[in-house]
């Protein structure tokens, strides 16, 4: 069973480099569609073909003008127009190919971009929350976003590219050996030098391509957590220190793609250098040849084309191989986020009883999230169906710890935790969580109206009368009747709600949420004492024959507890009713005192 997979190279900084192998698993991962990329290749070798096939007829054509001159007859118009017409058909058939192979290859690209991010967004659902927890939230948007954007608008392309470059270069060397080996040889020693030189421009260029990848997802988080901190960094006069991290990375980001940019300058003028090269040869050779009249003018002029068509395929070589290395780094990572070990498969495990009591029995659990640092020793805990469970503790104590264990988003190392008698490693996730309600600390609302925020999870089952009541209960009718639309009000940034509204408004949905078992995590901490008063019996009639678990700082909100658990270092170390526990004169009446010496 997967609790705490191991952190993955990217988290670390540490990045794969086998390109051929991750360009491999890509064409793969076009699943059927890629298929319209071996088609599309197939069209634009085809309009290579015809490409370089037709220097030849122009050699034929510059001949028979040549000859005619040469002889002081009349040139063959009608030869020449049957040659002029299938060129003209053939160029013709070539844009077609071409073009059709170009279409091919933007269908394939964008469907795989789309399913891509699918599989991404689906990916996230079934990893472990250890795993979520280790990672960065803008790396792992920069996943979503660069990468996939990098692969959908270069995936394929830079397949035919490759396959049209290869093809069109072999097939000029094989018509210019045909044609006049002589020239071939001449033409063809820049060309290669060339293509070495843009070989090692382009491997040299490997590393700063992911260097950008990397920072951008660096960047990203940096921007999120200001953002997202703002009044605290502006409050600690913490902005300087923010912008001199954005600059650092910004200044690495800088770097890195002015030199690939660099690379991607450097290539199509040092490829003109070469046709340039090519074209001076030909001219110098051809002449020599055809005053030693081993050559004709129609041969040089199919050179000319020669040289031109062979400096397509290096430009292409080479626009396909930078494509291929920033589509390769951008691929590493987000295999690597899809290759993340995943939660194990709960196709075989129990549904939650239809009717549950509610009853919850801890036996002897022991929880690390970090393997060798334990949270919690041997915890025992045991609650009736409908009793009132208080967990209290100094802070990082373990009580959110229960919490998260009760919910399966971590699983125990030893021990067992039942609801009814089953073991809730036997049920499906999603079923266990069927049979709580929750307040987190941590509130989380998302755009769209008040009522969509309330039934979420809930929809069919909840009635507005339903909501309306539970509202009312905890203090918000008049918050609803304030608003322009009332529960229909659409919240376009939650965070202009103040701490207390969001709070009170993921209350009412877990109070209109029927489940069996409550789970409160400090769930009036950020609401006033009023608030928290009108909260405070809305609660009570709420865990009215639920079990309810309630975590809290407020020792006077759990005074009520059918009994009270109290947690220190991971361990249990007293446990009663309120009175008992202050009649102990324990660690509890250390909390206790300390919370209301100063009322006193």
């Amino acid at each position: 069973m997967t609790v705490n997979p191991s952190i993955p190279r990217w988290a670390t900084g540490e990045k794969a480099s086998n390109m051929t192998a991750t360009l491999l698993r890509l064409l793969k991962y076009f699943g059927k569609y890629r298929w319209y990329i071996y088609i599309g290749a197939v069209l634009a070798i085809t309009s290579t073909v015809l490409s370089v096939i037709s220097p030849t007829f122009l050699a034929e054509m510059t001949n028979a003008v040549a000859d005619s001159i040469s002889q002081g007859t009349d040139i063959d118009m009608e030869q020449i127009m049957r040659i002029g017409l299938l060129l003209a058909g053939m160029y013709l058939a070539g844009f077609i190919c071409d073009a059709a192979g170009t279409r091919l290859a933007w269908v394939a690209e964008e469907i795989n971009g789309d399913v891509m991010r699918k599989d991404l967004s689906a990916k996230v659902s079934r990893l472990p929350i250890g795993a979520v927890d280790s990672m960065k939230v803008g790396d792992v948007m920069s996943r979503f976003a660069n990468d996939t954007d990098n692969i959908r608008s270069k995936g394929a392309d830079c397949f035919i590219e490759m396959a049209t470059g290869i093809s069109m270069f072999t097939g000029c060397v094989i018509m210019m050996l045909i044609t006049d080996w002589r020239l071939a040889v001449i033409c063809l020693v820049p060309t290669v030098v060339g293509f070495i030189g843009i070989r090692r421009l382009i491997k040299w260029s490997q590393r700063y391509y992911r260097t950008q990848t990397k920072n951008l997802g660096r960047m990203n988080n940096l921007v999120g957590e200001v953002y997202n901190g703002l009044e605290v960094v502006n409050v600690y006069n913490g902005a300087d220190a923010a912008r001199d991290g954005f600059m650092e990375i910004n200044d690495t980001l800088f770097s890195s793609a002015l030199k690939s940019r660099f690379v991607g300058t450097v290539m199509p003028a040092l490829s003109g250098f070469v046709n340039n090269v090519g074209y001076l040869l030909v001219c110098v050779a051809g002449s020599v040849f055809i005053l030693e009249g081993t050559a004709t003018y129609g041969t040089i002029v199919a050179f000319i084309v020669y040289v031109k068509l062979s400096n397509q395929p290096l430009n292409r070589i080479a626009g396909s191989l930078a494509n291929m290395q920033m589509v390769s780094a951008s691929c590493e990572r987000v295999f690597e986020f899809l290759d993340l070990p995943e939660m194990e498969d709960e196709s075989g495990l129990k549904d939650a009883p239809k009717a549950s009591k509610g009853r919850v029995d801890i036996s002897g659990v022991d929880f690390s999230y970090v393997p060798g640092t334990s949270v919690l020793h041997g915890l025992e805990l045991h609650a009736e169906p409908g009793q009132k469970i208080a967990i209290v503790g100094p802070t990082g104590a373990g009580k959110t710890t229960i919490a998260n264990l009760l919910l399966r988003f971590y699983e125990v190392d030893s021990g067992r935790i039942e609801i009814d008698g089953t073991d809730i490693r036997e049920m499906k996730r999603e079923e266990v969580r069927r049979l709580f309600s929750v307040v987190l600390q941590e509130t989380w609302l998302f755009r769209g109206t008040i009522m969509d925020n309330i039934v979420f999870g809930a929809e069919e089952a909840v009635t507005r009368d339903r909501v309306m009541a539970a509202c009312e209960a905890v203090g918000m009718k008049a918050f609803i009747d304030s608003m322009p639309d009332g529960l229909d009000t659409y919240i376009k940034d939650p965070s202009t709600l103040s701490s207390g509204q969001r709070q009170q408004i993921t209350i009412v949905r877990a109070m209109v949420r029927d489940a069996p078992i409550l789970i409160m995590d400090e769930a009036t901490s950020s609401v006033d004492t009023r608030t928290e008063r009108h909260i405070q019996e809305a609660m009570d009639g709420l865990m009215a024959g639920r079990t309810s678990f309630i975590i809290a700082h407020r020792l006077s909100t759990i005074k009520s507890a059918d009994r009270i658990l109290v947690i220190r270092k991971g361990n249990v170390i007293e446990q009663g009713t309120h009175a008992e526990l202050l009649s102990k004169g324990g660690f509890y009446r250390e909390l206790y005192d300390s919370q209301f010496e100063s009322c006193e």
